[in-house]
């Protein structure tokens, strides 16, 4: 509390939980000098492959051309993170649906992905497959008897990562999480909790909205244009790329169960992201 603005002197502080998100803890907190939220971080940041220093950075870039709230406050180490508080709505599958609303998400998202981003700040390069590597060592660690499934998943997305065409196009700023309870349609379509931002292929964003929000998919083309992909993207890359964002949620959601006991909407989660892996996870169960 001694971090947020006015929270130690005037009136008292109001404090109220905020629901929603699996790993952290959120606090509306209400002072004589506004609004802000006290987010606290979660034990699991390395099962979860979380780097709060990369969260920090990235949102501070995004808060300076007006994607994301400003940052009051944050500590890597402890993965206490206060920012302003920003007032609207979360989006629900008809707003994914609605040409207008994509047109301004896409057009924050080519806000985000034009900030030049120096090797100073240090932030990494995701590699899809280095990352659902790590995820399965985690997973096999508790659970061996999954093995030949997950090397399968594995030989899979090699093969798919080179069908994506990443390699032939520059990385940018990229969210990672574009759920529609990460986007807050107030003053100005705000995209909040960005825990797995990075430098990473500019279809990835795509490729997260495409794999949560299907509803999307018929403005393809028109998020592609906004993004200045349009004639350098095919079909086939665009469908690599939202496969190894599905392995990336299912690897996730298994990791997790490796600590946390899933509700039954994580695992509802879950089974939804291996049924999209296609054959090599029809069989499966939870």
């Amino acid at each position: 509390m001694a971090w947020v603005p006015g929270a130690t002197r005037g009136a008292r502080p109001q404090v109220r939980a905020l629901t929603g998100g699996l790993t952290n803890r959120s606090f509306l907190v209400t002072t004589d000098e506004g609004r802000f939220v006290v987010r606290l971080g979660t034990v699991h940041d390395e099962l979860l492959a979380i780097d709060r220093r990369v969260e920090s950075t990235v949102q501070r870039l995004a808060a300076h051309v007006g994607v994301a709230p400003d940052i009051v406050h944050a500590d890597a180490a402890s993965g206490l993170l206060v920012t302003r508080y920003v007032e609207g709505r979360g989006w629900a599958g008809a707003d994914f649906a609605d040409p207008a609303g994509i047109d301004r998400l896409c057009a924050q998202l080519a806000s985000l992905q034009s900030i030049e981003v120096r090797a100073a700040q240090g932030i990494g390069r995701l590699e899809p497959i280095a990352l659902a590597r790590a995820y399965v060592e985690r997973i096999l660690a508790a659970a061996p008897g999954e093995k030949a499934q997950l090397e399968a998943l594995l030989g899979q997305a090699g093969r798919r990562s080179r069908d994506t065409g990443a390699s032939a196009r520059r990385p940018v700023l990229v969210h990672s999480d574009l759920h529609g309870s990460n986007l807050v349609d107030g003053e100005r379509l705000w995209l909040i909790d960005w825990e797995y931002a990075a430098l990473a292929d500019p279809l990835h964003d795509l490729a997260c909205l495409l794999a949560y929000h299907p509803q999307a998919a018929p403005h393809v083309a028109r998020m592609l244009a906004a993004l200045g992909l349009g004639r350098a993207v095919t079909a086939q890359m665009l469908d690599a790329s939202v496969w190894l964002f599905q392995l990336l949620v299912f690897l996730w959601y298994r990791a997790r169960r490796v600590a946390v006991a899933p509700t039954a909407l994580e695992q509802a989660a879950e089974a939804r992201a291996a049924r999209a892996l296609g054959p090599l996870m029809h069989n499966r169960s939870l």
